[in-house]
């Protein structure tokens, strides 16, 4: 029942802003402003979509999450794949709209630029977040390949949803007002208590293994070679 009220959130919420859609096929309207609306609708989805494959991979582990059944890894890779797609569409869309609207190609929309002024900083933050994300994808492709090595870097998913979220929750047209400033706050808090109750189970795990004296450790290491 959450899953589906987070997921339907972004959907009631631009339709309540935007109202019908088809209207901004209108000519009058600026140009891009279809292309633009687009986009914040895409983006909407990409966080709901990002939250739940965050959610459901730390449901292997965490006891807060006890009560949701641990998503299969093919659940997990597709919701990764659904999220990246919505992420380049928003980026694509927004860059598109923004070089009808001035005319000339949005290159420097493409690079982050903290140093002119409120509105531009969380864009590039925004951006940053993209490119992260664009590395974080990566990494998880190669692990499921095999290479372990890249599981740390995949691990960075946490930073790429807090960069995520201070650019939605500070100039989101959608995401800083009504419904969905509150749906965007829940599945933040969600996701860091369910994170700092994974790191608090993994802390655990590895307390004993620290504070085993070393010759019981050599001792149930022969113990094995023995059997």
């Amino acid at each position: 029942m959450v899953f589906a009220a987070v997921l339907l959130a972004p959907v009631v919420v631009w339709l309540v802003s935007v109202g019908n859609p088809l209207d901004y096929l209108d000519h009058t309207l600026p140009p891009g402003q279809a292309l633009y609306v687009t986009s914040k609708f895409a983006a909407l989805l990409a966080l709901s979509c990002f939250w739940a494959q965050c959610l459901l991979a730390l449901a292997r582990r965490t006891p807060v999450l006890n009560g949701i059944p641990p998503a299969p890894l093919k659940l997990h890779r597709r919701l990764g794949c659904a999220t990246l797609v919505l992420v380049l569409a928003h980026v694509g869309l927004f860059f598109v709209a923004a070089s009808l609207r001035g005319g000339v190609p949005a290159w420097s929309l493409l690079l982050p630029n903290f140093g002119q002024g409120y509105y531009n900083a969380f864009v590039s933050l925004g951006l940053l977040a993209f490119w992260c994300l664009l590395l974080v994808a990566y990494a998880g492709w190669r692990v499921s390949r095999g290479r372990q090595r890249w599981k740390l870097v995949h691990m960075l998913w946490f930073v790429v949803f807090t960069l995520v979220f201070l650019h939605a929750y500070a100039i989101g047209s959608e995401s800083r007002f009504g419904a969905m400033r509150y749906v965007l706050l829940f599945v933040a808090t969600s996701l860091v208590a369910a994170s700092w109750s994974r790191l608090r189970v993994a802390m655990k795990g590895r307390r004993p293994a620290i504070e085993q004296p070393a010759g019981v450790a050599l001792e149930q290491v022969r113990e094995r070679e023995r059997v």
